[in-house]
């Protein structure tokens, strides 16, 4: 696709938007290699797992009993427990730092190389303005390493 844009004096790619977050990685082992060897930006949407990474799986709340995509993330956490052990990871950084667990994740995310500018999404302007403090934070290689270190190769979600 370069390749054919450079010949032909097109416009070449300069970002790809995909779905990159602490529990779905996959585009790592191909998409992310490639995108650094053309020098392509990775803009990554849902940082924060369509919120599974925003609170504890057991907590209730009322976009977890009204949220059908949220709904069934849970359930994939329930089959693909190492889901469940990145999300009390993240819980455990939040807490030890006083800080959400948003924050964390949206922290994770920043601190990939490869990622230019992760896409949020939010359902309050509260929440907008705690994920633009969370741009601040910055974890330690420790912390990193103890979320990256709980996943899993999973099944290609996303791609029909």
């Amino acid at each position: 696709m370069q390749n054919y844009a450079r010949e032909h004096n097109l416009t070449q790619f300069i970002s790809m938007q995909n779905t990159h977050n602490a529990i779905y990685r996959e585009e790592e082992r191909e998409m992310v290699p490639l995108l650094e060897d053309l020098g392509v930006g990775m803009i990554p949407w849902g940082p924060l797992a369509h919120g599974l990474l925003t609170r504890k799986v057991n907590e209730d709340s009322s976009r977890s009993q009204n949220d059908m995509i949220l709904k069934r993330k849970v359930a994939e956490a329930q089959a693909e427990t190492f889901i469940l052990d990145i999300n009390a990871k993240v819980a455990e950084i939040a807490e030890k730092r006083g800080i959400s667990m948003a924050k964390v994740a949206l922290a994770w995310s920043l601190s990939k190389p490869f990622v230019s500018a992760p896409i949020v999404g939010t359902t309050s302007i509260e929440k907008l303005k705690e994920l633009i403090e969370g741009v601040q934070v910055k974890l330690t290689e420790e912390e990193i390493t103890a979320i990256d270190n709980l996943y899993r190769p999973r099944a290609i979600s996303g791609h029909r």
